[in-house]
């Protein structure tokens, strides 16, 4: 198996859900679930958490220091590509594991399958976000380092530098380009963290389903909120 990274983009600053990362989820903080799931994936050499130089930060960089992760610094909030290349050239991937700190319902079976079709298609980037067919917040991707930091080195734009995920997507020209696809279409559904209402919700969730010491599915979600509606129906 090539040396496959996670790296997990997170930040403190965000303008509707401030601290949003270390806000509480089932007892734990929201992006210990996310550390947590990673990990689960069993892909990952290491955990890296990218994030800026801005002195929010600090107290999530502790914590992520705590939970055994290297810690790369950019100074640009906007500026992932940045961000992302700096953690292949630290850590030396071949592959990096990347998803989003709103994302603490991602399923460590999709990433680790993700990961597992990366390497068999030789992809540049492969993920869930070519074609939608899985619930916005289970959103990650799999990206060659060397795409990574073509889009350091190449990209000029401040928009393309934030979104160079998508510009390699949308560039199947020029990069190995693989879509990760769900058996049904889920794409209506959204489990993202950004607002106070999607912390609220996705709290509902982890308060029937997280128990210390398991890692409840992308299945298990469906059949507890399929289940609630049943129930709020009769």
């Amino acid at each position: 198996m090539p040396n496959v990274v996670g790296v997990i983009q997170a930040r403190m600053g965000s303008s509707r859900l401030p601290g949003k990362a270390l806000r509480p989820l089932g007892g734990k903080p929201l992006v210990w679930h996310i550390i947590d799931r990673v990990r689960r994936a069993d892909r990952c050499q290491q955990v890296i958490l990218a994030t800026t130089t801005d002195p929010r930060k600090e107290p999530l960089i502790e914590f992520a220091q705590q939970q055994g992760l290297d810690v790369v610094l950019e100074e640009e909030e906007d500026d992932l590509a940045a961000r992302i290349a700096a953690a292949a050239r630290r850590s030396g991937a071949d592959y990096l594991l990347k998803t989003g700190g709103d994302c603490p319902l991602v399923d460590p079976d999709v990433m680790a399958k993700m990961v597992d079709l990366a390497v068999e298609t030789q992809a540049d980037f492969c993920s869930n976000r070519v074609r939608w067919t899985y619930p916005l917040g289970l959103s990650c991707d799999v990206m060659s380092s060397k795409a990574v930091l073509w889009c350091d080195e190449n990209l000029t734009e401040a928009e393309d530098r934030e979104l160079f995920a998508l510009y390699v997507r949308d560039h199947p020209q020029d990069f190995v380009v693989t879509s990760f696809e769900n058996d049904i279409d889920l794409s209506d559904l959204a489990w993202t963290v950004d607002t106070p209402e999607d912390y609220e919700d996705v709290g509902r969730i982890f308060d029937a389903l997280y128990r210390d010491g398991t890692c409840f599915t992308l299945d298990d979600v469906l059949f507890f909120l399929n289940d609630r509606r049943a129930r709020d129906r009769a």
